[in-house]
């Protein structure tokens, strides 16, 4: 039987630096988005910004039509550490109204059994400061970070141990060709420990196995997307999709982002999934 939870589609702002944060917002209200996810970056958003300055952003994106479906933060980084950054990014998640706080898990160069503690130590204390707003902390997986591979994944979990500490989950960057029919059961495996999804595909590797690199569309990219979500969906995922990275096509953004929302959406629609714009728009 199909599931009838709405999937909230967003557009991470990162696509559209090209641009204010008013027009980011305005290009995933117009493809029939439903967030925004804000990027700690210029021109988007400083962080160490004013309080009013980071609500006014909230404001802005929901002015355009749509919700912040998450803040981008780079807490976890190595020049982002420790708890009074970690109670400050949880702050702006607040302030801009946004249930998700995306962080990073990286390794601190040279150091690896600390770069471990001060990570951990630190998204426990971005848990703790963001529980009494309802905001869950997610960590964005990354190669050559404490959140890659499958068992890294786990025993950060199990260190960090908070309930409101979730996976932000996507295929791994740099994943070799070799491993790319695999995904569907490396999302299995994953997910059900995700709140959140990036989406973005690649282009072949040039030996056909080895690393592969960024810039294809959903469509046309080496990743299976129908396989992988569908995997995904029976595992139990249940949060928002968002499209973090266009291709590298000599297109506008406004046309790779046309072609990825339609593709999407068909491929929602073949898995028996609805995007929760068009289940408001039935209502």
């Amino acid at each position: 039987m199909n599931d009838v939870t709405p999937i909230r589609l967003g557009l991470c702002s990162i696509s559209a630096l090209d641009r204010p944060l008013s027009a980011a917002a305005a290009l995933a209200a117009a493809h029939g988005l439903d967030g925004l996810e804000v990027t700690a970056r210029p021109p988007h958003l400083d962080p160490n910004a004013a309080d009013e300055t980071l609500r006014d952003a909230g404001r802005t994106v929901r002015e355009a039509g749509v919700g912040v479906i998450a803040y981008g933060s780079y807490l976890g980084r190595p020049d982002r550490l420790g708890a009074a950054v970690a109670a400050r990014e949880a702050r702006v998640a607040e302030l801009l109204e946004t249930p998700l706080l995306r962080v990073w898990a990286d390794c601190v160069p040279d150091a690896p059994d600390a770069g471990f503690a001060a990570i951990t130590a630190t998204l426990r204390a971005a848990c703790d400061a963001a529980a009494d707003a309802g905001i869950t902390v997610v960590v964005e997986r990354h190669v050559g970070s404490f959140a890659d591979t499958p068992e890294r994944i786990e025993r950060l979990f199990e260190a960090v141990a908070r309930p409101n500490f979730a996976l932000n989950y996507q295929v791994v960057d740099g994943l070799p060709q070799r491993l790319a029919a695999a995904q569907p059961d490396d999302a299995r495996r994953l997910v059900p420990l995700a709140r959140y999804y990036h989406l973005k595909n690649v282009q072949p590797a040039a030996d056909g196995v080895g690393p592969m690199p960024p810039g294809a569309s959903l469509a046309s990219g080496v990743l299976d997307y129908r396989a992988i979500l569908g995997a995904a969906f029976a595992a139990g995922y249940r949060g928002p999709l968002t499209i973090e990275f266009l291709s590298f096509e000599p297109l506008s953004i406004e046309q790779k982002l046309a072609a990825d929302v339609a593709w999407l959406r068909g491929v929602l629609a073949e898995l028996g999934r609805a995007p929760m714009r068009h289940v408001a728009e039935r209502a």
